[in-house]
């Protein structure tokens, strides 16, 4: 008696003695080299993904340092403008004194800007918060509040 075989099926799934790693899958291949090209694919993709996010992270940062300047240098126009402007100031000598250090004020800020990148200025504003927590907390809420409220309207 002959028995009818399906030539695509490539071993008797009956037969115990077939070993599911000794049978052949697509293309002859083993499972094996499957995992192998999934494993290969998987690192690519995480490769190229990288590859973006730091072309992202870089351009973000680029962006970030060009508003840094762009600040700083609105600063020190509007502080130059201030030392000008202040001898004209009603209110007095006080007042004009007043205009004078709010300028050099912004000068200092300006300065501050142009010479520290943001991860500087991070160091700087955790070290701030260390040393005077319940200013840096009073800070965080009087912030979000006004944010708050800025958004809401």
């Amino acid at each position: 008696m002959t028995t009818w075989r399906n030539p695509y099926m490539t071993r008797n799934p009956l037969d115990a003695n077939t070993n599911d790693a000794e049978r052949a899958t697509n293309f002859g291949e083993r499972p094996t080299d499957n995992v192998e090209k999934l494993k290969d694919r998987l690192e690519d993709v995480a490769s190229k993904a990288k590859d973006k996010a730091e072309q992202w992270t870089e351009s973000a940062t680029e962006t970030a340092d060009r508003q840094r300047e762009n600040v700083s240098s609105g600063l020190e126009r509007a502080a130059s403008t201030l030392h000008e402007k202040a001898t004209n100031i009603p209110g007095g000598p006080r007042a004009v004194s007043a205009a004078h250090r709010f300028a050099d004020g912004m000068e200092t800020t300006a300065s501050y800007l142009r010479e520290h990148d943001f991860a500087d200025m991070r160091d700087d504003l955790i070290s701030v918060c260390k040393r005077h927590p319940v200013q840096a907390l009073v800070a965080a809420v009087a912030f979000g509040f006004l944010l708050g409220r800025s958004v809401r309207r």
